[in-house]
């Protein structure tokens, strides 16, 4: 990033706070694509997290019809103010948005976005945060580490494909924006990151009995990933069924029996919540 046209300001009093896990994203280049990605339009309402000096959130407030910039670092509300003061159509927040009730913002009703530049160690409470919502923001932007978004965007088969991959992907179609070189940021990060885009799916990806089950299922099946998926789900007293009739579950499948969890595809774990859940209900 050598252009100097290309590089959004960081004000000289401005220090990143290592213990809230901050880098400032100064690329232009990165920020426009993080808001064409949200594809606003002037209806639209928008809440971002962690608005930092203001280098996105100032690219947005122009063009939708209400946006809540939460920040949590009170040092940076100033520096928001002075670039935002002019919208009337924005708010800002102070606070953690771990703490932030969603539902004091977005009544049941209204549609919205959201976008952010994820502080690593908060990437998956924050994203968790918001697919906990009933009501879901019909698109999500994040930047987040690159390892992260590799793992939301693995399919079966993979070491990094988890419970938290079928989690995000069950709601939502994750698609790759940009990755974000350590330069893009004040200070640099040791690692790449990467902006995807997260769009809400018409109906969840698969049919399962019930949610909650169907994720306790999922949970348990990489509750240790080192042993047989009939260990993980044989193991676990809320299913009170036998290793061996998982086994013949897989089998009927057309799973091997000694399979592991990540070898599993989503619509597979439909599947077997579905076998596990009416033998619960016999």
């Amino acid at each position: 990033m050598k252009n100097i046209d290309n590089i959004i300001p960081l004000p000289n009093y401005i220090r990143a706070k290592k213990a809230l896990g901050q880098n400032f994203l100064i690329d232009k280049t990165i920020a426009l694509k993080i808001v064409e990605a949200l594809d606003l339009g002037t209806e639209d309402t928008v809440i971002e997290v962690g608005s930092g000096t203001g280098a996105i959130t100032s690219l947005i407030a122009p063009l939708c019809k209400k946006l809540y910039a939460i920040e949590t670092d009170q040092d940076l509300i100033k520096p928001l103010l002075s670039v935002l003061g002019k919208y009337d159509n924005v708010e800002i927040i102070n606070k953690d948005i771990l703490k932030t009730n969603i539902k004091s913002l977005i009544n049941s009703n209204t549609r919205y976005k959201t976008v952010a530049n994820l502080p690593y160690y908060i990437t998956t409470p924050v994203i968790s945060k918001f697919l906990e919502e009933a009501n879901l923001p019909d698109v999500m932007v994040f930047m987040m580490q690159k390892e992260v978004a590799e793992r939301i965007c693995e399919k079966e088969g993979s070491r990094i494909y988890g419970s938290f991959t079928i989690y995000v992907n069950y709601k939502y179609q994750a698609s790759f924006v940009a990755d974000v070189p350590p330069e893009s940021f004040i200070p640099s990060p040791k690692v790449t990151s990467t902006v995807l885009k997260f769009t809400k799916r018409e109906k969840p990806l698969v049919e399962v009995p019930s949610e909650e089950f169907f994720f306790s299922v999922v949970r348990a099946a990489f509750s240790q990933r080192r042993k047989k998926l009939s260990n993980c789900i044989s193991a676990m007293p809320v299913f009170n069924i036998s290793k061996e009739a998982v086994e013949d579950m897989l089998t009927n499948m057309d799973i091997r029996a000694d399979a592991r969890a990540e070898y599993l595809s989503i619509e597979q774990f439909a599947q077997m919540s579905w076998n596990l859940y009416n033998l619960k209900t016999k």
